[in-house]
C-alpha cells in the first residue's frame, strides 16, 4: 500500500557494511559474489573503504570499522534477493565450486535461503523473491 502523503523513495542507494580488513572483504565479495569494486575510499597512506557496485545494480560500501564488524559477526545484514529456488540451487553449485561454507538451502518465512560468511563473519543470505501465500504463513 502506497503512502501518498509521503514523497516516494526510489530503492535502496546502497548497503553500508563495517569490515576490519578493506582489502581481504574488497577481494571477496567479487570472487564470491561477482560485485566490482568502484571506488576507493583513502585516508592519508590507507584504503579505509570501498564501493562495490553488481550487473544487478546492487551497491555496497565496505567500511574499515573493526569493531562494528566484530559486533555484527553471526548477524544477516545483507539478503540479496535471487529469481528463484533453481537459481538458489546454481548459487549452492557455484559456492561449493569456489569452496565457499555455506548453509545449504534452507526454508525460511519469506522463501527460500542459503546464508554464508564474509570474512569478518558477518551473514550474507541469498534469499528466494517467493513469498509464501495466506495459507502457508
Amino acid at each position: 500500500m502506497e503512502d501518498e502523503a509521503r514523497p516516494p523513495l526510489g530503492g535502496i542507494h546502497h548497503v553500508r557494511v563495517p569490515v576490519s580488513d578493506v582489502t581481504a572483504s574488497r577481494d571477496w565479495y567479487p570472487e564470491v559474489l561477482g560485485f566490482v569494486p568502484i571506488l576507493d575510499y583513502e585516508e592519508e597512506d590507507r584504503v579505509v573503504g570501498v564501493a562495490l557496485a553488481h550487473h544487478s545494480g546492487i551497491t555496497i560500501g565496505l567500511h574499515l570499522d573493526p569493531p562494528r564488524a566484530r559486533v555484527l559477526a553471526g548477524f544477516c545484514v545483507l539478503a540479496l534477493e535471487v529469481p528463484g529456488q533453481e537459481t538458489l540451487a546454481a548459487w549452492v553449485d557455484e559456492l561449493d565450486a569456489k569452496g565457499v561454507t555455506h548453509s545449504g538451502v534452507r526454508e525460511g518465512h519469506l522463501g527460500h535461503y542459503v546464508e554464508m560468511e564474509d570474512p569478518d563473519g558477518v551473514v550474507i543470505q541469498l534469499h528466494t523473491a517467493e513469498h509464501p501465500s495466506a495459507d502457508e504463513a
